[in-house]
C-alpha cells in the first residue's frame, strides 16, 4: 500500500457524548500518530475538563467549536480556549471581518504558537442548499472568498472540503493550512455532500485530514486504525 500521510496528519473526531464513550476509541490511538478533534457534542457535555483529560494522555487537541458571534464575545471565548492549551481552534468566517480580526487578536495575546483557522462552508452543504439560504455564488467561489478573508487576517488557514484544496493551495500558497473533514476510506458520503477519499485528499493538497465515523462506526475499530496507520510514514 502506498504511504501517503505524514505523522500526525490524521485528526480523529470524537463525536461522542462522554469521555467514557470516546475512550473506547482513543485507547487504541497512539498520540504520537494521531491528534484529536473535540466538537460541540462532547464539549457541551464534558466541558473544558475533557481537554485536560486528553492532554494528560499525551494528545494534541483541535477544539472545533466554530465560533460565530459578535467580535467581543468571540475574542473573550478564544482567550479562554487558548488558555486551556489547545493545539488548534476555529471560528466561522461568515462572522465577518471584525469578528475574524478579534479572533486573531485573542490568539496572539494568548498563544501565538497555537493554530487558528476559519471554517468556510460546511461539507454537509451543496450548492442547492446554499441557494435556498440566499447564496448566489457556487461553492468554490464562496469558499475562495472566505479563505481570502482568513488569509488577509493572517489566520493560519481554513477548514474546507478536500475538493477545494487544490485551488486554495494554488491561490494562497503551500503554507496556508487546509484542514479537511468529510474524508472517507471509500466513497460513501453519509450525511456530507462534498467528500473525498483519504488518498484523493492528500493529492489535492490537504494538510490535516479529519476522520470520524470511518473509525467510530467501524465494525472492528482496532483493525480500521491499523488500516489508517498503514498510510502513515
Amino acid at each position: 500500500m502506498t504511504k501517503i500521510l505524514n505523522p500526525k496528519q490524521a485528526i480523529v473526531a470524537l463525536d461522542f457524548n462522554s469521555y467514557e464513550e470516546a475512550n473506547k476509541l482513543t485507547k487504541y490511538l497512539d498520540p504520537e500518530k494521531f491528534r484529536l478533534k473535540i466538537g460541540k457534542q462532547l464539549f457541551s457535555n464534558e466541558g473544558p475538563f475533557i481537554l485536560d483529560k486528553f492532554h494528560k494522555e499525551g494528545f494534541e487537541i483541535f477544539l472545533d467549536l466554530k465560533l460565530h458571534d459578535i467580535p467581543n464575545t468571540v475574542y473573550k471565548a478564544l482567550k479562554n480556549i487558548y488558555g486551556h492549551g489547545v493545539w488548534m481552534s476555529n471560528i466561522h468566517l461568515l462572522g465577518g471581518k471584525e469578528m475574524i480580526n478579534a479572533a486573531q487578536k485573542a490568539r496572539l495575546e494568548s498563544n501565538k504558537e497555537a493554530f487558528l483557522i476559519g471554517v468556510t462552508i460546511l461539507t454537509s452543504l451543496d450548492e442547492t442548499q446554499l441557494k435556498l439560504i440566499g447564496f448566489k455564488d457556487k461553492v468554490p467561489q464562496l469558499v475562495k472568498k472566505l479563505a481570502s478573508e482568513a488569509k488577509n487576517a493572517l489566520l493560519d488557514g481554513v477548514v474546507c472540503s478536500a475538493q477545494e484544496a487544490k485551488e486554495l493551495k494554488k491561490t494562497f500558497g503551500k503554507d496556508f493550512v487546509l484542514v479537511t473533514p468529510g474524508i472517507r476510506i471509500n466513497s460513501q458520503k453519509g450525511d456530507q455532500s462534498r467528500v473525498t477519499t483519504l488518498k484523493e485528499a492528500i493529492n489535492y493538497g490537504s494538510d490535516y485530514l479529519v476522520l470520524g465515523r470511518e473509525i467510530s462506526k467501524a465494525k472492528d475499530i482496532p483493525q480500521m486504525i491499523k488500516n489508517i496507520e498503514s498510510y502513515i510514514i
